[in-house]
């Protein structure tokens, strides 16, 4: 019987502290969930997302204003785009006359066109290697840059084989760059 009873006692003791834990849960649960600081969070909450969603829209708003102003200045800037029936020799000209003046060698020149979907427009890509000193190669770029032609250099990568006919200080340079010619 002592067994009996002092397992009762046991069990007992349990179940009243997992009592007292419902009981400690339920005052913080009660503490945390009041009714009025829930609604006032809610409505502060979603007066906060409203604010962002009409700042959205006056942007988007904003935007749409703006379109047509831009659309025109897209449609100036391709006008003052090569045309693409003398595009090719007009910068295989300017290509030559920036390395002359650059005192450096441009060699191995290739030409990729292909179409741009949706506008009367040619990208070329132009593929070459430039040879010539660090301040050579700087003055071609800074022309290219300066140039009333639009570029974009896509890439330039130095050489790193040992050219071993080259001068001492020289660079040889592989160029990607490209241009967009308007169709006539």
């Amino acid at each position: 019987m002592g067994d009996y009873q002092s397992k009762k006692k046991l069990i007992i003791a349990g179940l009243l502290v997992l009592l007292l834990a419902d009981l400690a849960l339920f005052f913080f649960n009660s503490r945390l969930s009041s009714p009025t600081t829930d609604r006032q969070q809610t409505i502060t909450a979603q007066t906060r997302q409203l604010a962002l969603i009409k700042a959205d829209v006056d942007h988007a708003n904003k935007i749409r204003a703006t379109i047509p102003d831009i659309l025109k200045e897209f449609d100036a800037f391709e006008g003052t785009l090569l045309p693409a029936s003398k595009g090719y020799s007009t910068i295989s000209q300017e290509l030559d006359q920036y390395a002359h003046d650059s005192h450096i060698t441009l060699a191995g020149s290739q030409y990729h066109q292909k179409e741009v979907t949706g506008h009367p427009l040619s990208e070329v890509d132009f593929d070459a290697a430039i040879t010539g000193d660090y301040n050579g190669i700087v003055t071609f770029l800074n022309k290219l840059q300066r140039s009333k032609n639009v570029y974009i250099v896509d890439s330039l990568a130095v050489d790193t084989e040992e050219a071993g006919h080259g001068a001492t200080g020289e660079l040889k340079v592989s160029l990607r760059l490209r241009t967009y010619f308007r169709k006539a």
